[in-house]
């Protein structure tokens, strides 16, 4: 039998680039997308006609579909894909384009996702405010998030409040302690010229001032609903070697995960929400940092799809990083902040960056790992990881 073909190391991300990123951009999804394709082209050092892959996680209309971009473009792709319109295809994105130009199917591929708001271009829509013309939490399963549109419980932010009340009332963590997330990822997007929330501080008084939209969330627990386009240039290690960029390995993938005890991506398996059995969790082994051929301690660095504060809790929590109902106090003290023991997020995060369903992450990973980052670069950065309550996570690692 032959061996398995093994994805570490076969493909880097040699060109990074984003659209002007704010609360309401008002410009149509192509002029965003192209605006960030062409920022990553001249990052790498590329031009139009060398790109020959596409993938996105956000078609039209909140963002564009894959012939549309041809179109707009005026590329010829001999490959494409395209998923569903959601932040959980992060590392599955990353992990398309990295199969493709490590078989063949293409040289390399751009990762381009666009994001709109209902108060931004999305309002010329029709089908709706986000311009998705659906409600996840209308399907007969309940929503992504554990919304159920059915019963009344009708926002991603409402369900997940669930979660939080089900994590502080079970171990007694504290909305100062919650505090600590926001707060954090604050400081972080005040180093970050651009972050939606750069220049605007927030001290935990603040943040315990807030108003509550569903308790124990307030204001500043959400992430940020905003518009702006992303793009990731992906190719191989052979390719990149002329390239305009030193190259950044793409090391270590797993993917979405999901079982009856897994089925709420925002509340760790052993939390009995939505349809999720309870019981006491104890993080199995992750397939990521064998491919990676990492140790979880040699991560200098985590990014989290921080939609919500607790996410970071249910992430720390799922892969090990601390045990099940430790990570209200491991936050604590500075671990997840610039110099501390895992800094988390330093580009802002969805919170305070923007949201940008992660790729943004992904970005600041790939800044992180060239050392462009300035007064919140990672001192000696080498291996980064993406990681998501859904399961899935990548390991972006300095090339040497």
């Amino acid at each position: 039998m032959a061996a398995a073909f093994n994805l570490k190391d076969q493909a880097v991300v040699v060109g990074v680039g984003v659209s002007e990123f704010g609360r309401v951009v008002d410009k149509s999804p192509a002029m965003l997308q192209v605006t960030a394709f062409r920022n990553a082209l001249a990052d790498a050092g590329l031009q139009r006609d060398d790109i020959d892959g596409f993938v996105t996680a956000h078609g039209a209309p909140n963002g564009m579909d894959y012939d549309e971009f041809a179109h707009h473009t005026g590329m010829n792709l001999r490959w494409a894909n395209q998923s569903w319109s959601h932040g959980r295809w992060g590392s599955t994105s990353l992990a398309q384009a990295a199969a493709a130009v490590s078989t063949g199917m293409a040289n390399y591929v751009a990762i381009c996702n666009t994001t709109l708001s209902g108060h931004g271009y999305a309002r010329h829509f029709e089908s709706g405010r986000q311009g998705r013309g659906h409600a996840e939490g209308l399907r007969d399963f309940t929503g992504g998030h554990g919304e159920s549109n059915i019963v009344g419980l009708d926002t991603p932010g409402a369900a997940t409040s669930l979660v939080a009340r089900e994590y502080m009332s079970r171990y007694g963590a504290t909305s100062e302690e919650l505090g600590t997330v926001a707060v954090t990822f604050r400081k972080h997007a005040n180093l970050n010229p651009q972050a939606i929330m750069h220049s605007r501080p927030m001290t935990l008084d603040d943040y315990m001032e807030s108003r509550f939209i569903t308790p124990p969330f307030r204001l500043f627990d959400y992430c940020l609903v905003n518009e702006g386009s992303t793009c990731l240039i992906v190719t191989t290690p052979d390719r990149a070697r002329d390239l305009k960029q030193t190259p950044v390995n793409i090391s270590g993938l797993q993917g979405v995960q999901t079982s009856r005890d897994s089925s709420n991506p925002y509340a760790r398996p052993g939390l009995p929400l939505k349809f999720q059995s309870e019981f006491d969790y104890v993080a199995p082994p992750q397939p990521v940092y064998d491919m990676a051929d990492v140790k979880q301690g040699d991560i200098d660095g985590l990014y989290v799809y921080d939609s919500f504060s607790t996410n970071l809790w249910m992430v720390l929590e799922r892969y090990g990083f601390c045990k099940a109902g430790e990570a209200h106090a491991f936050i604590q003290d500075g671990r997840i902040a610039l110099g501390g023991e895992l800094p988390v997020n330093t580009n802002g995060g969805l919170m305070s960056e923007g949201h940008y369903s992660g790729y943004n992450h992904m970005i600041e990973m790939v800044r992180q790992l060239r050392g462009e980052c300035g007064p919140r670069q990672i001192a000696g950065a080498e291996v980064l990881q993406w990681a998501t309550g859904f399961g899935d996570s990548a390991i972006m690692t300095k090339a040497r």
